[in-house]
């Protein structure tokens, strides 16, 4: 018995599928779009209504063959993790580098919010950097672009696989400002509307 929500065969015994566990509908009993909810004829491939895939297996995220971005993070708190990059830069340069410490401990909260977990923290970030005269610095670049390609990971969105990388070279060669500003891109993009 071929599953019509994933493609998936099973034995004809079978009341629901192996793969997605939908429950499979008896023959001549209409059927129903998982996109859209209108009924369709069993067997039918394409939906009338909506034009959406109905027998293709569901892709890696589990919407559809073909990338879909879910809404935006509806958040209260969101205008606390999102910023105007341009203006963080800019008083990160007016005020020597002190308001470049806000903008840190910002994008930790970000990230921690969107991992739903407590890994990323300000004070043994700004410790260590202190320690190891930056050095630390670098690392923990890398540790929270790494995060970020995870949290898009975990909610559905395209990764950045590059990113990580991408940190770790910008910050060794003295541009960790450019590595905080893409990196506040990528956190944005979450809370777009």
């Amino acid at each position: 018995m071929r599953c019509e929500n994933c493609g998936n065969e099973s034995s004809e015994e079978s009341k629901f599928c192996i793969k997605c566990g939908k429950e499979f509908k008896a023959p001549g009993q209409p059927a129903q779009c998982p996109h859209c909810g209108a009924e369709v004829a069993p067997g039918t491939l394409f939906c009338p209504i909506c034009g959406k895939s109905i027998a293709a297996p569901e892709g890696e995220l589990g919407r559809g063959a073909k990338y879909e971005p879910l809404p935006p993070i509806s958040d209260p708190q969101s205008a606390t993790y999102t910023s105007n990059i341009a203006l963080d830069i800019v008083f990160s340069l007016i005020t020597c580098g002190i308001y470049y410490f806000f903008w840190q401990a910002r994008q930790f909260r970000a990230v921690n919010h969107l991992l739903e977990q407590e890994r990323y923290n300000f004070w043994l970030w700004f410790i260590l950097s202190l320690v190891t005269c930056g050095l630390y610095n670098i690392y923990y670049e890398y540790y929270l672009a790494n995060g970020l390609v995870e949290a898009q990971e975990k909610h559905g969105r395209q990764k950045s696989k590059d990113l990580p990388v991408l940190s770790l070279v910008l910050t060794i060669i003295g541009l960790s400002i450019v590595t905080d500003a893409i990196q506040q891109n990528e956190i944005n993009k979450f809370f777009e509307k």
